[in-house]
């Protein structure tokens, strides 16, 4: 037995030497230049396109028997803009033995060694990949019948008889140009490997590319070739990693060779801190074909933010058009930090100007190359540990490139607010409004509810209304500040307040203000009669026009003045009134002047007594009568109707009446004459001699006396 099995093995052996000997035999006999007319010729025939053998063509003798093949190029499409679709620089082709002995040839793989493959779309829409062999050309124009309908197997007979098992691609490229959309993609190829050890059985990819500067790696596995060549539906999974982020899809394709369209189920993760944003994950369906395609969003989850909707692109035109709706139970700010505060969130929540905005080009160009109108629901959002927001709605649409968001409309402190915003990329102009009615102050902002009795906040009442129409353009973010337009107003009404330390708007210079006027000490429990911030933008100025008011029935506080925000400066002067001016107060009163200078990064607030004693002649005879005076102009008996006046709200509060009607009228129109009145007086007790004294100082106060409203007692001694 084991000398039967020694002949046997010896057999065998002798038998597959030969038919190595044999087969190298075989394959030394050819001179497969001689064949290179005639493979050109079968390529046109089946592309209708030329293949140029430029190079030799020669024969590697070994185990694996390896057709090397150098300078090789394949037509491109008639219209396309490069010469070539396909060219390479050298190309290994191995064929395997025993299929040799039978004069068969058949590819184990293909080694291709520095490719560039140019793929173009023409702008009606045809591919360079789409094939016409010469006589259905010929056919399709006597028939006048479109081309496309009989290109879409052309190619099929030449990929099945160029059929290899491993394709293996190095150091090549791939160049995408859309003449319908405009746009270019290019791809680097560090490694491509396709492998298949049959037409019948399945595919395996693995692939290792850059785009635009970044890597992108991964495996994919797909049906069969033969699936491919009959064009059948097509199924394929892919694991990939790009952009610092991984993707795992499972796809059907159809119609490959024709107009393609994919049904896929994606499943997507980047982690935290991937383009500096948070940890980001994406679980859904995307279907469609190379000119529409829609995005059912089961879950985007961004930064713990849960995001679901559908949205659909339709990419046919020159401009893309996406529609659609998108809608959050809870959207959280707080969770999307990042490692860089944007300037716009920086401006919002510390109400900085203009040196605070960077000096760089507002780019809206986006807007000309895209159309949308897609529709956003969130019942909750989250600006910070202090204010939320409810049931926002609002439809983002961009047309003509003027982006606009109308109707927005939401919950704020149980109260109502809409507006609208449109952004216009022709000479880059903004226009906003918003109108907010019965706001709740301390359920907006949850620092204004009181946590002890030190802490400034609401205690009842906080009713607010809000009204903004502001209008801006400009190149830059800094224009856009300096060329504001508008107003802005915040109203609010009767109240009871408790004073203390403020929580909310730490560091701003309005919680140092507040300090400085030291409410909290003369009143800690306050009844608030009213409260108004108006600002009008004109000229490169936010104006305060006596539009700064805190009205409470012991103390009243008055501001004027202006934010100059082409450099950021503060020009404001705040006058607090606390009670019925008196000669025994005046000093009290005037102590609590208060100036608001520098910048809003570092405001200077001071008492603004020098300022106004350098106003005043002779203020050392006349004694505070002349402050007071003055005093007595900002102690309006309806500060709230002053600083309303000519706005939307300017008949929310009553407008005085009688003897303090006379008063306003005063105050409103006439303050610059006693002003002056006042000044000559002080200006004539300059030029009094020490025995003029006591006449400049009687005639002051009798001034004061006129603007209190007191009459000089008669002396029951006469």
């Amino acid at each position: 037995m084991k000398k039967f099995l020694k002949w046997f093995f010896c057999i065998v052996s002798f038998v597959l030497l030969v038919a190595i000997v044999g087969a190298v035999v075989f394959v030394s006999q050819f001179d497969l230049n001689t064949y290179k007319p005639k493979i050109e010729q079968i390529v046109y025939e089946q592309t209708g396109r030329k293949l140029a053998l430029n190079g030799p063509i020669s024969l590697k003798i070994s185990l694996v028997p390896t057709v090397a093949v150098k300078d090789v190029a394949f037509e491109n499409a008639s219209w396309a803009n490069q010469k070539d679709m396909v060219k390479i620089k050298e190309a290994d082709i191995s064929l395997a033995v025993l299929p040799l002995l039978h004069k068969e040839i058949e590819i184990g793989e293909v080694n291709i060694i520095e490719p560039v493959i140019n793929l173009a779309l023409n702008k009606d829409g045809t591919p360079n990949w789409v094939f016409t062999k010469p006589s259905e050309s010929a056919e399709s124009e006597s028939a006048d019948q479109p081309q496309k309908e009989k290109v879409n197997g052309a190619a099929a007979p030449l990929l099945g008889s160029v059929y290899a098992q491993k394709i293996d691609i190095k150091n090549g490229r791939i160049n995408y140009q859309d003449d319908k959309a405009g746009s270019t993609i290019n791809l680097e190829i560090k490694s491509f490997e396709l492998e298949a050890a049959d037409v019948n059985d399945a595919i395996n990819l693995a692939y290792d590319v850059v785009f635009n500067g970044q890597d992108i790696k991964g495996t994919a596995t797909g049906d069969s070739i033969n699936a491919i060549l009959q064009n059948k539906p097509y199924n394929v999974k892919l694991s990939t990693s790009a952009y610092g982020a991984t993707l795992k899809a499972k796809a059907l394709l159809k119609d490959l060779m024709g107009d393609l369209s994919f049904d896929a189920n994606l499943d997507l993760l980047s982690p935290k801190g991937n383009f500096n944003l948070p940890k980001t994950a994406f679980v859904g369906n995307v279907a469609g074909d190379l000119k529409k395609m829609k995005a059912d969003i089961s879950k985007l989850d961004f930064g713990g933010n849960i995001i679901q909707g559908q949205i659909t692109a339709d990419i046919s035109g020159k401009i893309p058009n996406i529609t659609g709706s998108i809608n959050s139970d809870l959207i959280d700010l707080t969770k999307l930090q990042t490692a860089k505060k944007t300037a716009a969130l920086s401006l919002i929540s510390t109400a900085e100007a203009a040196s605070f905005v960077p000096n760089e080009k507002l780019d809206l160009s986006v807007l000309k190359s895209i159309q949308s109108n897609i529709k956003i629901g969130i019942k909750k959002l989250v600006l910070n540990e202090d204010i939320s927001l409810y049931n926002i709605s609002t439809t983002v649409d961009v047309k003509n490139a003027v982006l606009t968001l109308k109707p927005l409309s939401m919950t704020a402190g149980e109260g109502k607010v809409e507006g609208s915003l449109s952004v216009n990329s022709s000479g880059n102009v903004i226009n906003a409004s918003l109108t907010g009615t019965d706001i709740i102050a301390q359920k907006l902002v949850k620092s204004l509810v009181p946590s002890d009795t030190s802490h400034f906040g609401v205690l009842d009442g906080g009713k607010t209304d809000l009204k903004l129409n502001l209008k801006t353009q400009g190149a830059t973010y800094p224009k856009l500040v300096e060329n504001l337009d508008g107003q802005i107003l915040f109203v609010v009404g009767a109240s009871k307040l408790q004073a203390g330390a403020m929580k909310y708007l730490r560091g701003n210079f309005i919680s140092h203000l507040l300090s400085a006027l030291s409410i909290e000490v003369k009143d800690p429990k306050m009844s608030l009669k009213c409260a108004v911030l108006r600002a009008d933008f004109k000229d490169g100025k936010a104006v305060f026009p006596k539009g700064i008011v805190f009205d409470s029935k012991k103390m009243m506080v008055v501001g004027d003045g202006n934010i100059n925000l082409k450099n950021d400066k503060i020009d404001i002067a705040i006058k607090p009134f606390n009670g019925n001016l008196t000669d025994t107060n005046i000093a009290q009163a005037l102590s609590s002047l208060v100036k608001i200078g520098g910048t809003v990064s570092n405001p200077g607030i001071s008492i603004d007594t020098a300022s106004v004693v350098k106003n005043v002649v002779g203020v050392a005879m006349t004694g505070p009568v002349y402050l007071g005076s003055q005093l007595l102009l900002d102690a309006d008996s309806a500060p709230c109707y002053t600083a309303l006046k000519g706005t939307a709200y300017d008949n929310m509060f009553e407008a005085p009446k009688g003897v303090k009607a006379g008063a306003q009228n005063v105050y409103q129109g006439t303050s610059d004459a006693i002003s002056s009145g006042i000044n000559a007086v002080t200006g004539a007790a300059g030029a009094v001699a020490g025995g003029g004294v006591d006449l400049v100082g009687d005639t002051a106060k009798g001034v004061f006396n006129l603007l209190t409203g007191q009459k000089k007692k008669k002396d029951k001694s006469k």
